[in-house]
This record gives C-alpha cells, structure tokens and sequence, in this order.
C-alpha cells in the first residue's frame, strides 16, 4: 500500500507502541492516541519487569513468535544502546507429573530448545528454592525478563523518529466506521484515517463490541513486591526468573533487584484456589489495592518454596489481565470491517511478544495478509 497511508492506533502501551512501531517503520503515517501517559500503570504493563521465555507450557506453536521478538528486542536495545532484555535463565518447578510442566519440557522437546532437568535435590542445590525430592525443575537459559520503561522507550523513539506522532492524555469515546473511519474523542474531537487499528487493552470490549462479544473477560492481577533480608540479596540477585505448578496454581517471580522497585517480584497467573481472580473488573472502577487475601497467597508460597526471599511486601501494583476464552491471543479484522484491525485479548502473557505482534498488525494491515495461527495467534473474531 502507499506510504501515505493514514493509520490511527488507538492505545499506546506495549500492543498498540509495537504497532505503531512497526507501521511507521514500514512507511504508513501514524497518530497513537491514549488516554493516559507513556508506560503508565493503569492497564496490563505496569510492574516494571515482564517475564520472557521459550520453554511456553501454553503450547510449541508460540515459540517461532517469541523467537522473533527475542531477535527484535535484542536489535531494538542495540540500536537504543540500552539493555531491553537481561537474560536470567528461565527456572520452572512442580510436581513431575503436573501436566503444564510437562507441556513446557514438550514444547523444548518439540522446538529443539536448550534446556536442563533437575530434580528436587538437585535444584534445591544450586539454586534457593524448596521443593520435595520427586518434583522436577527445568531450567530454560534463553529465559529472562524485559525491563519494561526502557522497552517501551526505545519504541516510542524509533516510532517518533519513522514519524509516528504519540498523543496522551487523549480518550477514544468510539470508533465510526462509516466512508470514512475516524474516532470521537471524549472532547468532541473527530480525527480520520484510512486505517485504524485498536490496541487499547481492558478498554478493547467497550470500543469493539463485536469482537468475541461477551467473551472478553477482564481480570485483575496484584504484584508484590517483597523485601527479604539483607543476607540473601547475593543469592536472590542470581537466581532465574521462575515459575512454579503448584497444586494452588501457577506462581512466578523474578530476581531480587532495582528494576523500578527495590526487591523481589512475586506474582500468581492463575489460581482456582482464589476465587476472587476470576471475577471480571471494570477496568474503570478497578480495585487497585492489595488486600491481606491478595498477599497472603504470595506469602505462602515464598515460605514454602522461596524462604529467603520472605519478608514485608513493601510494594504492590494492580495489573489489568484481558482474557479470551482460550488464553490465546485475538488478532484479526474486525467482523465485517477489514479497515479495522483489533489486537487485545493478550490474557497476561503479551507484553514479551510485542515486536512480532506489531509487526503481524503491519502485515495485516498494508500487506492484506491472513493472520498467522499458526504463531498461537488466535483468530477468534468471529
């Protein structure tokens, strides 16, 4: 398509950055629009650090993806002259037989990737975790984690400098998808382009009505951050990002560090033993505080899995997750629009494969071409 083609990002966090990102590089002229600031906390990237890996229990069809955006960020934070991507290790543990642990060693298995087992004395060994003799860990090297203002800086940069032009504190009110597409903003405003694509997060559903239509569930998520005694910073400091099956869930956590907070990073993905993770949120009228029942989970499980990384949660933050029924990704036209592309749904494991989303957004968008399922992208707009 011509250079000249006007394209309207509508949210500029990591998904709709990317896109941005990927649009101007390849010549269209984008305006991102967002309601709130540059690497803000109010949405899905708040906290500093995201979890990379290619050991992905969730299947081996996302390794390619992830491995182009490894590829991307590592060239993005060369370019920058800054270090987007420290490369930790990736430790996952759990009972052998837990059946998202054996999907992770599947999917090394299946892709060729580097990796090591390590049963439960072994591990307890060489690194700082608790776990009985006949569990299993499996250590991935290509693991790590991103540092998110500095990933998303270099993004805005090279986007401004292909001629995106961001705007925040801009809110879209709603899509008019008539001749001509253009948004409304919340103060009146009309602005028209030839294409639009929308990447604006847990505010997806209320722009998109159409797109898997009361199936996009919006959930919300407390980090925390941990302040553990002063003994074990070394060893915390050199541990992998980690992740562990337990039978309550899927925990995971980071190195203890200074990545915009001072400690250790603790989280839950998914939990069927808190009931209260499954209630869907307003993303407007969120509860952004930790609560006891919030923190006592992550106090639990770095007692009996992590003890030296106990001690008083100094910080938190509140992370907005926005899920498909598959937990797979939506990345597609909008039904009966294809002037329209939507990216959301990234159902808390987005913000690592952002380069490669937003440059499929790109090929979607100038190239016409059929989003890629074969990526684990999952084409569910229908």
């Amino acid at each position: 398509m011509s250079a000249k083609v006007r394209v309207i990002v509508v949210g500029g966090g990591a998904i709709g950055l990317a896109s941005a990102w990927a649009l101007s590089r390849r010549g269209a002229a984008v305006t991102v629009l967002e309601r709130f600031g540059h690497v803000h906390d109010r949405g899905s990237h708040s906290g500093h650090t995201r979890v990379i890996r290619q050991a992905y229990h969730e299947g081996s069809s996302y390794v390619p993806m992830i491995q182009q955006s490894d590829r991307e960020w590592q060239a993005l934070g060369r370019r920058a002259g800054d270090e987007l991507l420290v490369r930790s290790g990736l430790l996952l543990f759990g009972p052998a037989d837990d059946p998202e642990l054996r999907a992770a060693i599947d999917t090394c298995n299946r892709c060729q990737l580097p990796y090591s087992l390590h049963e439960g004395a072994e591990a307890r060994e060489r690194w700082p975790v608790r776990m009985p003799d006949d569990w299993r860990a499996c250590f991935d090297p290509s693991g790590g984690y991103l540092r998110v203002g500095p990933c998303m800086d270099a993004m805005a940069h090279e986007a401004r400098a292909a001629g995106a032009v961001l705007r925040h504190g801009v809110k879209v009110e709603a899509l008019e998808l008539g001749a001509e597409p253009s948004v409304r903003l919340a103060d009146g405003e009309r602005l028209h382009a030839d294409r639009i694509v929308v990447a604006a997060g847990a505010w997806l559903p209320q722009l998109c009505p159409t797109l898997l239509p009361g199936r996009l569930v919006r959930l919300r998520r407390i980090l925390a951050w941990s302040s553990p005694a002063p003994e074990h910073h070394a060893a915390l400091a050199a541990m992998p990002v980690w992740g562990a099956f337990l039978p309550e869930g899927f925990f995971y956590g980071f190195p203890y560090g200074s990545e915009g907070i001072v400690g250790l990073k603790v989280a839950v993905h998914t939990s069927a033993a808190q009931a209260r993770l499954a209630e869907p949120i307003d993303p407007d009228t969120v509860d952004r505080r930790a609560h006891p029942e919030d923190l006592e989970p992550l106090r639990r499980v770095l007692a009996e899995h992590l003890p030296a990384g106990r001690g008083p949660f100094d910080a938190t933050h509140a992370c907005l997750y926005t899920c498909t029924p598959s937990w797979d990704f939506v990345i597609d036209r909008l039904p009966g629009e294809p002037r329209v592309i939507a990216a959301g749904g990234m159902s808390g494991h987005g913000f690592k494969f952002a380069p490669a989303i937003g440059i499929h957004v790109a090929e979607l968008l100038l190239d016409e071409a059929p989003p890629r399922p074969g990526l684990g992208v999952a084409a569910h707009a229908g």
